[in-house]
């Protein structure tokens, strides 16, 4: 007896009853003396290797490729066929000659064959698949048999492989995708409505042609009895009349059976197609969709019945991701569903809701998961209407909640009858205010800014959803922040849906662990949060987006856990992960994974991204030490520039060369900084100064004036133009303008940008010359505190402060303690408050000298550093160099200087990284 259960362990359950089975096969087939099966072979220059490859014995080269995973649905996820395909291309220089690149997918209770060919990876299924086998027995935990059918498969497969017999390709469903995708555009562009209700319209529409088709071939195929509940599409010889009242009459069989959701007329009465707005133009598309449908259906379904396959392949072809991505909209990942599902859910009588549900991935994860929770706990599997039972959604858009329902109702279609039901309800969640009933929440809230500009959150639109928060008796955080993200509002509004037991599995964006709004979501989620997942950056990648899983309980722990996957094969083990949050060590460090356990005594206006990128606390160590000063202990000014506060920045820097301004002498322009981004060396010349000249108003407006020019600058004629051209369209605009900018010519010693984006830089200026500042910079000013050796310049000492500023150990500072607003680190003066430098006073000569030394080879070489090259930055001799100092002070905990400094750079790698996703 072969003892396999979903949770075995992967290489430890899995592979041994693979390799048994794979070897048998070779056997029989007689290929022995041919053939090798090879556990993890070797990929140069890479740790992640594929689990299992077939290579020819006569010249080690690989014909064939094996991945194994857990469960069906492991199999059916993109990603991990993306995976698969990925280690055919590493193992590419090493493929035997003229052998098709075959590579396969497996959990051993059904098998994905797929040949490598160019397009996406939907485009390399070969026919036939998936190969399906016995399920594990849920009583006893045997495999014997379902392995000795894998074996057979394999049987199959091999002289394929070995022969180099060539690819036979799915070839069916792309000319019905291809078709569908033409149709729905030339329905939706000939709608009156605006693009986003007509693609809507149009695409519910002739979802309906394409789910009737895949279930009535199905059936037949399968001979199902539910086969009886399908006729022909109406012939294309019908007249409009005709055509209507036939396809009618065919939706309403079929939600006699069930498909409800599926079938039924698009709830927007006034402006849906079907029937009512039929109209003989749309006929023709709606023929041309059958005609294809009716074409390849048949053989389509019979290549390949996989749903998943389908939804694919047509949500790949239908939404553009960018579209999307404006609009918040981003459908949840295979894995990621899997492991929400998998961390929040407990028992196997849970109800779940989804109050966004989208094209249905998180409730297909919940039917799973509770569908193996009930197998490995009672033995005995629950009926398809029985898991139905126990998810329920909601959807705004109808085209998504059609394909979610047809997604959960596909999850077993010979277990449909007619009291199948998807709970999946169409409309606005914030107007369906479902009773506290349930036992567990999954969601992946939309993410939008509150001022996006593709879809933006309109008064309309808080308004119902802050009386949707008040009236369900929620305390609402949302009004407490300045900008909320949409998801803020679902956060704070689907709490009530939850039992006095309830748990909440969110996927939210990361920025709310350290960004100024997200204060208020984490004051909200304090007392209710068990665990905050952080996986690697990969998934949503598309969507430039860094989320978390945040596990919230009504009956929470006295723990908070913050976990962070590093390696991305801990994703394909959920249950590992389950164990690894149920842990109470208070850290733990490994090449997989890190885990912060703390108490609730946390500060939700803190920092708690800290307990992913830095779980052993080394900054808080390093932030700490007695050897760290303020900025302020050495600066008497510490201020903002202002000098187009009031909006003023084309009139104080303005085009010289135009009227009136051609002619201001060279006593009232002069040097000025105006924008942040411009290239500067890091010890500032003149010419850098020169590069934004600016007006340098003599005096204050003068409101005794007529045009606010003082009387004794009244005699300067150009001066004169530039006062009566700015003055006479808006006098107290004019007058702010050049108050501001007359405060705001200063003198300076060290340069701080206030928001950056793609670089990190402070600027030490040599040079006396007032210069006028904008916004876009802090300034400091008045040196004090110096050391008092005689030998140090003070020169050299300000040098050292901005060379240790500009160094990572600086720029750490600035990404911590700087707000995160879409992906820009922007400052203000509480954060240059918190800014620390080594105390000059505890410094000798030379290792003032040494780091300025090293500042200044950095400045010469005019270079821009952003802080994400990791161990290959081009100011690795500063990093080097402060380092030595700080280590000889305190070691930290490091064995050398060396291993602090990689420490501290690849940290501020993971901080700027994640700043700008």
């Amino acid at each position: 007896m072969i003892n396999l259960w979903y949770d075995s362990d992967e290489v430890q359950g899995f592979h041994p009853v693979v390799k048994t089975a794979i070897e048998n096969a070779i056997t029989n087939c007689g290929y022995d003396s041919l053939l090798e099966l090879e556990h993890h072979p070797p990929i140069p220059n890479s740790t992640i290797v594929p689990d299992f490859a077939i290579k020819l014995k006569s010249n080690n080269r690989y014909i064939f490729v094996i991945e194994v995973k857990k469960t069906a649905r492991d199999i059916t996820s993109q990603r991990f066929q993306n995976q698969s395909r990925n280690y055919v291309t590493d193992l590419a220089t090493n493929w035997a000659p003229n052998y098709p690149k075959y590579f396969c997918l497996t959990n051993i209770e059904e098998l994905i064959l797929f040949a490598d060919r160019q397009g996406p990876i939907s485009t390399c299924i070969l026919k036939g698949n998936p190969k399906s086998h016995t399920r594990f027995n849920p009583q006893t935990r045997d495999a014997t048999k379902t392995s000795n059918e894998f074996q057979s498969t394999f049987e199959q497969l091999l002289p394929i492989i070995y022969n180099r017999t060539q690819p036979d390709w799915d070839n069916n469903w792309q000319p019905i995708i291809d078709s569908f995708y033409q149709n729905f555009q030339s329905v939706s562009s000939s709608l009156p409505h605006n693009k986003e209700l007509s693609d809507e319209l149009s695409l519910y529409e002739l979802f309906r042609l394409l789910a009737f088709t895949y279930l009535k071939d199905y059936y037949n195929q399968t001979n199902n009895p539910n086969q009886s509940y399908f006729r022909t599409f109406p012939p294309a010889s019908d007249n409009l009349q005709n055509f209507r009242s036939k396809l009618s009459n065919n939706y309403n069989r079929v939600i006699q059976l069930d498909f409800n959701q599926v079938f039924s007329n698009h709830p927007n009465s006034a402006d849906r197609i079907f029937p009512e707005n039929f109209s003989a133009s749309i006929l023709q598309y709606f023929k041309n969709t059958i005609q294809a449908l009716n074409n390849f259906g048949s053989q389509a379904v019979s290549d390949n019945p996989l749903p998943e396959y389908i939804f694919n392949l047509l949500t790949s072809k239908v939404y553009d991701k960018q579209t999307l991505h404006k609009k918040g909209k981003i459908m949840s990942d295979t894995e990621l569903s899997i492991l929400l599902a998998t961390v929040t859910i407990e028992n196997t009588d849970s109800i779940v809701i989804d109050p966004c549900s989208g094209d249905g991935a998180l409730l297909d994860a919940a039917y799973d998961y509770l569908n193996i929770l009930n197998l490995s706990n009672n033995g005995v599997a629950k009926s398809h209407n029985q898991l139905l039972n126990q998810v329920s959604g909601i959807e705004y858009d109808p085209f998504l909640a059609q394909l979610a329902t047809f997604r959960l109702v596909s999850k077993n279609l010979s277990g449909v009858d007619n009291s199948t039901n998807a709970n999946i309800q169409t409309g606005n969640a914030f107007t369906k205010p479902n009773s506290s009933a349930f036992d567990v929440l999954l969601m992946n809230p939309p993410f939008l800014r509150n001022d996006n500009p593709d879809a933006p959150i309109t008064i309309a639109d808080k308004a119902l959803m802050n009386n949707a928060i008040t009236s369900n008796g929620l305390s609402n955080f949302v009004t407490l922040a300045s900008q909320p993200n949409l998801y803020f509002y679902f956060v704070n509004y689907t709490w009530h849906y939850l039992n006095p037991q309830g748990r909440a599995g969110l996927i939210l964006m990361a920025k709310f662990l350290n960004n100024e709004e997200g204060e208020h979501l984490k004051q909200f989620i304090l007392d209710k949060v068990d665990a905050i997942i952080l996986y690697p950056r990969n998934y949503f990648e598309d969507f430039k987006v860094t989320t978390v899983i945040t596990v919230l309980s009504k009956q929470p722990t006295n723990e908070i856990k913050f976990l962070r996957i590093i390696n991305p094969d801990l994703l394909s083990r959920p249950d590992d992960i389950k164990s690894i949050i149920s842990s109470n060590t208070t850290t733990t460090i490994n090449s997989d994974y890190t885990l912060k356990v703390t108490d609730r005594s946390i500060s939700p206006s803190g920092n708690w991204k800290m307990y992913f990128n830095d779980p052993e606390g080394k900054f808080q160590d390093l932030d700490s030490l007695t050897f760290l000063e303020p900025l302020d202990t050495f600066f008497t000014v510490k201020k903002r520039g202002g000098a187009e506060n009031s909006g003023g920045s084309s009139i104080i820097f303005p085009d010289f060369n135009e009227l009136p301004y051609s002619g201001i002498d060279n006593s009232n322009k002069g040097f000025g900084i105006k924008n942040s981004r411009s290239a500067r060396k890091l010890i500032l010349d003149q010419s850098n100064l020169e590069e934004e000249p600016a007006i340098h108003f003599p005096s204050r407006y003068d409101d005794n004036s007529s045009n606010g020019l003082d009387v004794m600058h009244q005699t300067d004629t150009s001066l004169n133009a530039v006062f009566n051209t700015n003055n006479i369209p808006n006098p107290s605009r004019w007058k702010r303008i050049v108050n501001a900018a007359f405060r705001n010519k200063v003198s300076f010693d060290i340069l701080i940008p206030r928001a950056e984006r793609t670089k990190h830089s402070c600027y030490y200026n040599p040079i006396s010359s007032p210069v006028v500042l904008t916004t876009n910079f802090f300034y400091l000013s008045g040196f004090q505190n110096g050391n008092t050796d005689s030998t140090i310049s003070l020169e050299n000492q300000i040098k050292f402060i901005t060379a240790y500023l500009n160094s990572c150990f600086g720029q750490i500072q600035f990404e911590i303690h700087s707000n995160n607003h879409e992906g820009m680190r922007k400052l203000e003066g509480f954060h240059i408050d918190e800014l620390k430098v080594p105390d000059l006073r505890l410094l000798s000569k030379t290792e003032i000298d040494t780091v300025v030394t090293a500042f200044e080879n950095l400045s010469t070489q005019n270079i821009t550093v952003s802080g994400d090259e990791g161990l290959s930055t081009q100011r690795r001799q500063l990093d080097e160099e402060i380092a030595k100092i700080i280590y000889t002070k305190n070691n930290l905990g490091f064995s050398s200087s060396i291993q602090l400094t990689n420490f501290f750079e690849l940290f501020l790698a993971d901080l700027v990284e994640d700043r700008r996703l």
